[in-house]
């Protein structure tokens, strides 16, 4: 049951959290791949859209979905526990929905062109990443005032910036075939940035989960137990 109440919640969030921030990222996505529609067809990006499309998808998808719930799941009688639970799901409904239309694209795509497998593996690894990061980070302009991240309140913004500028530079990859050099030296500068990056910030989420259960901490108090370190 409450599984069927987060996959609901996950797609409220796309209208729900509409921002003008939110709605430039999406509106700058959709402008690199018009821009990239002008390109000749002969180089080979027709059908190479199906991998990038996933990626794109991962970042707006991220960037739309706060961490904290909707303000009246506040006020309803629910324990911390439930609210925990809740945002521990969604979570991974955050996760899981990205990579499952990444899937049904790469199998669209397998069967339309010859796809590179270097390509395909960039692309999961990349939509796996980013919907791990945002969906631990992004919540939107609580940040601003709240301490539901602790010590890692300063490099929330740090995280989402490497989230979207690689998701642009595998979106722009994935158009084209990726030669083993190149997926190599990608595939390493991404182990090196957001592989520490996400570890740092899965290791502290289960306090930081814990926060945003509870609206008084999160929109400004301080928990003298909580262990960030």
């Amino acid at each position: 049951m409450m599984y069927r109440q987060v996959i609901a919640e996950y797609f409220r969030g796309f209208y729900r959290n509409i921002s003008p921030d939110r709605t430039a990222l999406f509106i700058s996505y959709i402008s690199i791949g018009l821009m990239f529609l002008w390109l000749p067809q002969q180089q080979g990006i027709r059908y190479n859209w199906l991998l990038a499309i996933p990626v794109v998808f991962a970042v707006v998808s991220g960037a739309f979905h706060d961490v904290s719930l909707p303000f009246m799941m506040y006020l309803v009688p629910y324990t911390r526990q439930q609210r925990e639970a809740f945002i521990g799901k969604l979570l991974y409904v955050k996760i899981a929905i990205p990579l499952l239309f990444s899937g049904l694209c790469d199998i669209a795509a397998v069967f339309l062109t010859e796809v590179s497998g270097y390509a395909l593996i960039l692309q999961l690894a990349t939509v796996f990443c980013i919907t791990c990061l945002l969906g631990m980070l992004s919540d939107g302009r609580r940040i601003e005032k709240g301490n539901a991240y602790g010590g890692l309140r300063d490099s929330v913004e740090i995280g989402k910036s490497f989230c979207q500028i690689g998701g642009a530079a595998i979106f722009a990859a994935c158009l084209y075939p990726v030669s083993a050099v190149e997926f190599w030296v990608i595939f390493l500068i991404e182990l090196m940035v957001m592989l520490p990056f996400l570890v740092i910030v899965g290791k502290r989420w289960r306090q930081i989960r814990r926060n945003f259960a509870e609206y008084e901490r999160m929109d400004g108090g301080v928990d003298k137990n909580a262990d960030y370190h």
